[in-house]
């Protein structure tokens, strides 16, 4: 009885070990949740909040509108707390994480789950209010968080991010 009980163990700790996630050495891809705190994303283009509009959305390097945005890429939406009832410009300026919140939840009219990295900005003037927040579409085909790697590559052409260690 004791041996059973100790090989039904050992195979309980292999499929534990089987199904945990292993970073290979060489590997380029970031782990989700790796933005900390002093972290600066650099904005290297003039944009345009639209009156009306809190935000703009990024998809592709590419700044896109709200029904644009393509299921299952990584996109960011960046901006301020809220809509103004007048266009806003946004200078190329570096915009320092203050804070980061993750956050899971539905989303979309059939409560598909989204899993959101949020970023707190703010301006080297000590402007605050300003937020990137990153996910991937509620009609994805899984929610997950995404990675540094994604954010670069939905942001890239505006922003560049340098992480803090």
């Amino acid at each position: 009885m004791k041996r059973l009980q100790i090989a039904l163990l050992l195979v309980a700790i292999f499929e534990l070990a089987a199904c945990h996630p292993r970073a290979s050495k060489g590997t380029l891809a970031d782990p989700p949740q790796d933005v900390a705190s002093g972290s600066v994303f650099t904005l290297k283009k003039r944009i345009v909040i639209p009156a009306g509009s809190a935000a703009v959305q990024f998809q592709d390097t590419q700044l896109v509108a709200p029904e644009a945005i393509r299921p299952n890429y990584p996109y960011c939406r960046f901006g301020l707390d809220d809509p103004a009832s007048t266009a806003r410009e946004v200078k190329p300026q570096s915009f320092t994480v203050t804070s980061v919140d993750y956050e899971e939840r539905s989303a979309g009219s059939s409560g598909e789950a989204a899993s959101l990295t949020r970023m707190n900005l703010q301006t080297a003037q000590g402007a605050k209010g300003y937020r990137m927040t990153c996910m991937l579409p509620g009609a994805a085909a899984s929610a997950r968080f995404v990675t540094v790697s994604e954010i670069n590559g939905a942001v890239g052409d505006f922003f560049t991010l340098k992480r803090a260690y």
